[in-house]
C-alpha cells in the first residue's frame, strides 16, 4: 500500500516531457503512426497540459524566484544522484558491465566527495553518466517494438513497453531494498527532490510546445517518439530534439 501511495506521489510530482515546435501530420494518419488510442491519448495530453499550466508552472515560478540558482543546481544534482542505483541495476541486467562500473563510480564519488550528491564531483573527474531504464532493458532483451503510443496521466508520452518499464524501475530500486524500515521515510525526500527537479526543467518546455505548435498533441508525440528512438539507438541521436532552455534568463 505504501509503495502504491509513493508511486502516485511520483506521478503527481512530474511531467516527463518537453519540446519545441515541430511539423504536424494529419489526424487521420493515427493508425499509420501507431496511435490506436488517439482519442484517449489526446484527452490525457490536454489534461497533462492543464496540470502543467495551472499547477506546475505557478509552483515553478515561485521556486525559481525564491531559491537561488546554485541551490537549485544542488537539488538537481541530488535528484540525479539518487537515480543512479536504478541505472546501475539496469546496466547489470543489460550486461553492460562497463556502464554499471561507471554508474557505481559516479554514485560512490558524488555521495561521498559530493556530499550526498549535492555537488557533481564525478563529472569533474570525467566519470561518464550512462542513461539506463527498464524500458531500455526490455529493448536490449529483444522487445524492439514498443507497442502502441500511450499517454500516461502526469507522466506524459510513452508506449506499452516503456510504461511497463516505468513500473518495474520503481520496484527494482536497490535503495528500497537496503534501507531498514526505520529509515524508509528517507525515500520520500528522494521523490521530493526528483519531482522538484523535473518540474523545474519541464514546465516551460511544455508551455512552449503548447503555445507554439498548431497541433500540440502531434508535436509532442513526434518529439517524444524520436527522442526515445535516439535514446534506444545511439546511432540515431542526430534525430533527437535539443531540450536546452535557459530558465534563469526568463526570471531576470
Amino acid at each position: 500500500m505504501k509503495k502504491s501511495i509513493r508511486f502516485l506521489l511520483v506521478c503527481c510530482l512530474s511531467l516527463l516531457c518537453a519540446c519545441q515546435s515541430v511539423s504536424v501530420e494529419p489526424k487521420e494518419q493515427s493508425q499509420a503512426t501507431n496511435d490506436p488510442f488517439e482519442s484517449y491519448n489526446r484527452a490525457m495530453t490536454d489534461f497533462n497540459f492543464k496540470v502543467n499550466r495551472y499547477v506546475y508552472q505557478p509552483i515553478a515560478k515561485v521556486y525559481r524566484k525564491s531559491i537561488p540558482s546554485p541551490v537549485r543546481t544542488g537539488i538537481d544534482n541530488v535528484a540525479t544522484n539518487l537515480q543512479q542505483p536504478v541505472v546501475f541495476v539496469n546496466a547489470l541486467l543489460q550486461a553492460d558491465f562497463e556502464g554499471a562500473a561507471q554508474t557505481f563510480g559516479r554514485f560512490f564519488t558524488n555521495t561521498t566527495l559530493g556530499l550526498f550528491g549535492l555537488f557533481d564531483v564525478a563529472t569533474k573527474l570525467d566519470i561518464e553518466a550512462p542513461q539506463k531504464d527498464f524500458g531500455q532493458t526490455l529493448y536490449v532483451w529483444g522487445i524492439k517494438q514498443g507497442g502502441p503510443y500511450l499517454v500516461l496521466p502526469f507522466l506524459g508520452p510513452s508506449n506499452m513497453r516503456d510504461a511497463v518499464g516505468m513500473g518495474i524501475n520503481f520496484f527494482i530500486d536497490p535503495l528500497d531494498w537496503t534501507l531498514p524500515k526505520s529509515e524508509k521515510h528517507l525515500l520520500w525526500w528522494r521523490y521530493a527532490f526528483w519531482g522538484i527537479s523535473v518540474m523545474d526543467k519541464s514546465t516551460d518546455l511544455l508551455s512552449n510546445i503548447e503555445k507554439s505548435s498548431v497541433d500540440p498533441y502531434t508535436a509532442l508525440k513526434t518529439m517524444s517518439e524520436q527522442n526515445r528512438e535516439a535514446f534506444l539507438s545511439p546511432q540515431k541521436k542526430e534525430n533527437a530534439y535539443d531540450f536546452a532552455f535557459d530558465f534563469d534568463d526568463e526570471d531576470e
